[in-house]
């Protein structure tokens, strides 16, 4: 007879609730992540105490927060078995499935109310080519924030895991007679949204590039030469239009995403210190009169208002003031996956573009996706998107695709992948699955610390695609998606509970029918 699902049982409750208890240990001692290595394999096996601490953001339903969690700077990658051991070993309650025992377990939590009547679901072994359990898995569904882990992948691919992204001053044609007192600059970015105005992050590890740096480099690098006036140009052009794509909801940027431009600071915030706050309507402008504000405390004054710049203004050849860089591009990956950043989604699949010789819009960021996915020979027939986000509803990847491109990520052979994996979120612990309450209550809570997933919220739509290690030690990948779903909050426990599910599972990784 199969067993019953970990977390039914009334010992699995009792269980669970002294596990939470060691998953807060091994949470602990298995993070934090930086850069797709976990620092505790590293040299001197130093370990981070700080507890991560949930945020504010719910995938595309509010707008990104800041860093998770307290991480170490640092470029080096270990294998997959070993960077993904999971944050809590050991045994579940309730014993092990067999993969015989898999679909019965998963197939009746599948038809829960909440979920609607469009539900798919992939799970694998990533090391093999068939799917330990299929239901719907070649479907089309609307992934929601899951789009992320797809556009993550493909900028590690296109970029590699060092990138960084860099805004500049650079000396532009003088005004007026040509003297040193009204010589020009101008702002260029460089597609870098996590620039900021705030002070310095208590994340060692995720340290956006500063606004008031530049201005300081910039306005030194001026009175060095005896200028201090100057007129201000900014010039965004790096990325292309339209900045907000047609098939988002028109009140997206009441918090959710910013006009996709080439320069702004706080992600397009109207209050910088507010993640709920809604989005300024030319983020480019607002940075550059902030800029200005912020070179004249420095000592160089600003005359008149900043204005845009043609493209051609600031080209390569003009000569360098000052310059700030972006955390590293696996450092980003790991922030946008954990908080569900919707603006650096954005942003990266027009880099993404960039790197592949195509225009920075929308439509040449996603053939750009597609051009570099192709290249990791991934099968592109479950792959139809519109943005890098997840916002539009429009999106459609199949669960199988998903879990393929987790697979292609957890591969020893893509170790520069790897961020796509150490920054999905750790349930109950970090990022979206540590918000409203997800894994801390039976039936769920039996999955805390072990599931590691991205979810995706829109209306209607709840998704979570990730890895889990099973009671047998088995590293098993999978997708769950449900696109019409009546009631969000149920659909989340649900897919909580199917993911939990896994966690008990001890399929071994041979292949079954489902």
């Amino acid at each position: 007879m199969a067993r019953q699902v970990p977390g039914t049982l009334p010992t699995a409750i009792v269980s669970a609730a002294l596990g939470i208890v060691l998953a807060a240990g091994c949470v602990w001692a298995a993070g934090p992540w930086s850069g797709g290595q976990r620092v505790s394999e590293r040299g001197g096996r130093s370990r981070v105490a700080d507890k991560p601490v949930a945020q504010a953001s719910q995938d595309s339903v509010a707008p990104s927060s800041p860093a998770p969690s307290t991480r170490s700077a640092g470029p080096t990658h270990a294998p997959a078995g070993a960077a993904l051991l999971p944050v809590l070993a050991g045994d579940k309650p309730g014993g092990a499935l067999t993969a015989a025992e898999l679909a019965s377990a998963l197939g009746p939590l599948t038809l829960a109310p909440g979920l609607g009547k469009h539900v798919g679901i992939a799970v694998a072994d990533p090391a093999s080519d068939a799917l330990l359990f299929d239901d719907h898995a070649a479907g089309s569904f609307a992934p929601a924030s899951t789009n992320k882990v797809v556009t993550a992948v493909a900028a590690l691919a296109a970029l590699g895991p060092d990138e960084q992204f860099t805004t500049r001053v650079v000396q532009g044609p003088n005004s007026g007679s040509g003297s040193a007192a009204t010589a020009s600059i101008v702002l260029v970015g460089g597609g870098d949204p996590t620039l900021s105005t705030q002070g310095p992050s208590s994340d060692p590890g995720y340290r956006p590039a500063s606004l008031d740096d530049l201005a300081a480099r910039t306005a030194a690098a001026l009175q060095a030469k005896g200028v201090n006036s100057v007129t201000l140009g900014y010039d965004a052009s790096v990325f292309g239009g339209p900045a907000l794509n047609p098939t988002w909801s028109p009140g997206y940027t009441d918090g959710n995403v910013a006009p996709v431009v080439g320069l702004m600071v706080d992600e397009g915030r109207a209050k910088a210190a507010d993640d709920l706050s809604p989005r300024v309507t030319d983020p480019a402008a607002v940075a550059a009169v902030d800029f200005a504000g912020r070179l004249a405390a420095h000592g160089v004054q600003v005359v008149g208002k900043p204005s845009a710049t043609s493209g051609g203004s600031a080209a390569a050849g003009a000569s360098e003031l000052a310059r700030v860089s972006s955390p590293r591009l696996a450092d980003l990956v790991e922030h946008m996956l954990t908080v569900s950043d919707n603006d650096l989604a954005e942003s990266l699949l027009r880099h993404v573009a960039l790197a592949d010789g195509k225009p920075a819009t929308f439509q040449g960021g996603v053939a750009a996706v597609r051009d570099q996915l192709g290249k990791l020979d991934l099968n592109l027939a479950g792959l139809n998107v519109l943005d890098g986000s997840g916002l539009s509803h429009a999106d459609r990847i199949a669960p199988e695709f998903l879990v393929k491109i987790l697979s292609t990520a957890a591969a020893d052979n893509h170790p520069d992948l790897r961020a796509a994996l150490t920054g999905l979120p750790v349930a109950g612990f970090t990022g979206t699955l540590a918000e409203d309450g997800r894994y801390t209550t039976p039936p769920s809570l039996a999955g805390a610390g072990l599931v590691r997933a991205k979810t995706g919220s829109l209306t209607g739509v709840v998704t979570l695609a990730g890895l889990v290690r099973d009671n047998s030690g088995q590293l098993l990948v999978f997708a769950l998606m449900a696109d019409q779903a009546p009631d969000t909050a149920a659909a989340r426990g649900a897919v909580d509970r199917l993911a939990t599910a896994l966690a008990g599972c001890g399929c071994g990784g041979a292949a079954a029918g489902g």
